[in-house]
């Protein structure tokens, strides 16, 4: 190692002439100092680089679309068009997404430990004897010192330590990519769910106003019995009053969908939108599923699955990093300086190579174990108990599916049952042979049943997305 030689007698020089010489050799200097910089950098870079090539390269985050999809006044909106725009537009995915970008910056934070590490240092003193300032014409004024340096550092071997951190954050960043997949899931099944409540909603406004429809009907029968003398006025007091509360039932319903439009609007990603239609789609489709089947699939499909095991892989890889706490440090350096108080300076360099042994740090590595093994407990834990959710929820929605579809055919067979009754009580009303309670009954029977069938096609559209997301196996629509 050379050192910096002794500092050459100081002697005064004109202020002009020196500032000429000191930017002389600065640029004399800094080229120097780069190219220590860059020699050295190349060769102790080339020493890890095998290691920092074998990580996995980042991959870009899907970025999310500048012009958000939107929809034109009175457009139809199917259900593949509304998934599709809750999927652009919603801000748990954007936020989603933003995670997976902290994560590969991370992989990049942690990438950097293979790399050089290279440190630059420039300064200047000044340094004034006594009673120089206040003779300046003395041999011993004041004089300035002037310093410069470059360090290149370069870790050698770590026992694998900087390759357990890339590894833990590349886990990290596939377990985020996980998140995003679960989150798109999340918001597909919420869209599912608001736009087939408005579809129900608008079924029923739908009976609501076939009912009120019926209701007036029967109302302009009874008046017209009752004006003619054969009816009493009792018909039409019952007939308005049933008409009334039919007309009651409507502005609810006709509120259901004002409020089912906005919680759809919302479930798109919208805080206002035009006025738009919605394609009906509430159908019987049978769906083919097998309980045993969907469990496997599961098991294999479900994101936010996926990510607990990633998440579970990350804790597993920080107890072996725990455990290299007390493992030894191999660096190299390289480094050049110069010092003096008169251009040109002198010139000194070191080269080293240094092992730093861990002795004791208070049981702070012991510690650190103890940490990271807990916290995979903990995810292991996690794990038991997200599968034993995962099971519940495909058997309750294998169940619900079940009971649905039963309802279906039952409800298609009750409206066709109460369909002729209405028929038949109404028809005996206008031949005079009937009376009020008969009408009003068949019309509230007519009514429920309708309901009762759109409530069961709901339940089953709802329990097909449920069991969808349960699996994982949810598909996202290209907007149209």
């Amino acid at each position: 190692m050379a050192m910096i030689a002794p500092n050459r007698p100081r002697q005064i020089v004109p202020d002009q002439q020196e500032r000429k010489w000191i930017m002389t050799d600065y640029k004399r200097l800094l080229c120097r100092l780069g190219a220590v910089v860059v020699g050295f950098s190349s060769l102790m870079f080339s020493s890890v680089l095998v290691i920092a090539q074998e990580a996995v390269p980042l991959q870009p985050v899907r970025e999310a679309s500048i012009s958000l999809p939107t929809f034109q006044e009175g457009e139809e909106l199917s259900l593949d068009r509304v998934v599709a725009i809750a999927i652009q537009r919603q801000p748990d995915i954007l936020a989603a997404q933003g995670s997976i970008a902290v994560g590969q910056s991370r992989v990049g934070q942690a990438r950097s430990g293979f790399a050089p590490q290279v440190d630059g240092t420039v300064g200047l003193s000044r340094f004034s004897p006594d009673g120089s300032y206040a003779n300046p014409s003395r041999s011993d004024a004041s004089y300035g010192r002037y310093t410069a340096g470059v360090t290149v550092n370069q870790m050698l071997y770590d026992f694998g330590k900087t390759a357990t951190r890339v590894a833990i954050q590349e886990s990290s960043v596939n377990s985020f990519r996980a998140d995003l997949a679960s989150v798109e899931d999340h918001v597909i099944f919420n869209a599912k769910v608001a736009f087939f409540d408005l579809l129900t909603l608008m079924r029923k406004m739908s009976v609501a106003v076939e009912t009120v429809t019926q209701f007036e009907k029967h109302r302009v029968q009874a008046q017209g019995f009752f004006d003619a003398g054969v009816k009493p006025k009792y018909d039409v007091t019952k007939a308005e009053v049933d008409l009334s509360n039919a007309k009651l039932n409507l502005i609810r319903a006709e509120n259901g969908v004002r409020l089912g439009r906005v919680a759809l609007s919302a479930a798109m990603g919208f805080s206002e939108t035009p006025n738009y239609r919605v394609k009906d789609s509430l159908n019987f489709e049978q769906f083919p599923v097998v309980l045993e089947d969907a469990m496997v699939q599961a098991y294999d499909h479900r994101p936010d699955l996926k990510a607990l095991l990633l998440r579970k892989k990350t804790a597993e890889q920080a107890v072996l990093l725990a455990r290299k706490g007390d493992s030894p440090y191999l660096s190299g350096s390289v480094g050049a300086s110069y010092g003096g108080d008169k251009f040109p300076l002198d010139e000194g360099w070191d080269v080293g190579v240094s092992l730093l042994v861990p002795v004791f740090n208070g049981n702070r590595t012991k510690h650190e174990v103890g940490e990271a093994e807990a916290n995979l407990a903990v995810l292991a834990a996690k794990e038991t108990g997200l599968r034993h959710q995962i099971y519940k929820e495909i058997q309750q929605g294998y169940l619900i599916l079940h009971e649905a579809s039963e309802r279906i055919i039952a409800s298609q067979l009750t409206v066709q049952q109460a369909e002729e009754n209405y028929a038949i009580a109404s028809g005996r009303y206008e031949a005079g042979v009937g009376n009020p309670v008969e009408v009003a009954d068949a019309d509230v029977l007519l009514s429920n049943a309708r309901t009762a069938h759109v409530e069961a096609l709901y339940e089953y559209k709802i329990a097909q997305a449920a069991i969808e997301r349960a699996i994982g196996v949810t598909t996202v629509p290209a907007v149209m």
